[in-house]
């Protein structure tokens, strides 16, 4: 009896024992869309997550996005000293592999992509949307591949393209993909493909031929004015960088003429 007493009390020792880890670290987890998930669908969600936490998408629960997943002082904001536009405009992060939707000073919306290889890299630049297209066919890259009909499941763009007005580039896009499992990673020939409800729904929708759009890498961007915060941060005043001249210029979206490729001759695969 007195054994079984002991028994007894030992197991219900060792079960409060066990507990303990799961109470201390269970104090705190951010809202997220992806610890219940498996397989594709997790790994989707996780690049979201990451994206709207402006963390470098990987798609895996790296070091960073574990600190941004349990860490309540983790602080995430973006800061622009000059906006193109007090509508919507789009930033689209190199580094990161990060789109932000802006209107104005406010961000709107992030999102993961896929960029260009080191071969066929993501054209960096501040220019504008110059032709949009729902449902567009695909010619194929003059004749590096097989033209693909508008609808064709195969259609490497998607359902959505929004082409890109940059100074000393032609053909590049923003647009769907049928590789899902490649976003937030390198490997278009330049474009920057979005995962399709994402465009579709998001993005697509609020853009129009001639809103701005900024592509660079954290440094590029910086120094037109826009900084994309992601770390551990008290709550504290934070000073706002002044906007310089270069800044303060426009001379892109102001000098640059809108072209408007047919959709037959879009860049991407």
């Amino acid at each position: 009896m007195i054994m079984k007493k002991f028994i007894q009390k030992t197991v219900i020792l060792f079960l409060l024992i066990s507990l303990v880890p799961q109470m201390t670290f269970a104090q705190f987890v951010r809202e997220n869309n992806f610890v219940d998930k498996k397989g594709a669908e997790r790994t989707a969600n996780i690049k979201k997550f990451q994206a709207t936490m402006n963390i470098p998408i990987s798609g895996t629960l790296d070091n960073k996005t574990k600190e941004a997943l349990y860490n309540k002082d983790y602080k995430v904001w973006d800061m622009v000293t000059n906006p193109p536009s007090k509508g919507y405009w789009i930033a689209v992060n190199k580094s990161r592999r990060i789109l932000t939707m802006y209107m104005g000073d406010k961000s709107l919306g992030k999102y993961p992509v896929t960029l260009g290889t080191s071969a066929t890299q993501t054209p960096s630049g501040r220019g504008k949307i110059g032709n949009m297209h729902k449902n567009p066919a695909w010619g194929g890259m003059n004749g590096k591949y097989k033209p693909v009909a508008a609808d064709d499941p195969k259609n490497p763009l998607g359902e959505r393209w929004m082409g890109l007005s940059l100074k000393g580039f032609s053909g590049y896009g923003i647009h769907g993909n049928i590789k899902p499992h490649q976003i937030g990673g390198y490997y278009s020939n330049g474009c920057i493909r979005m995962f399709n409800y994402d465009i579709e729904e998001a993005v697509f929708p609020q853009m129009k031929i001639g809103n701005p759009v900024w592509i660079g890498t954290d440094t590029e961007l910086e120094s037109w004015g826009l900084y994309q915060f992601s770390k551990v941060e008290k709550d504290k005043a934070v000073e706002k960088p002044q906007a310089t001249q270069q800044n303060q210029t426009n001379d892109v979206e102001n000098e640059e003429k809108i072209e408007n490729y047919q959709a037959v001759d879009l860049f991407e695969y």
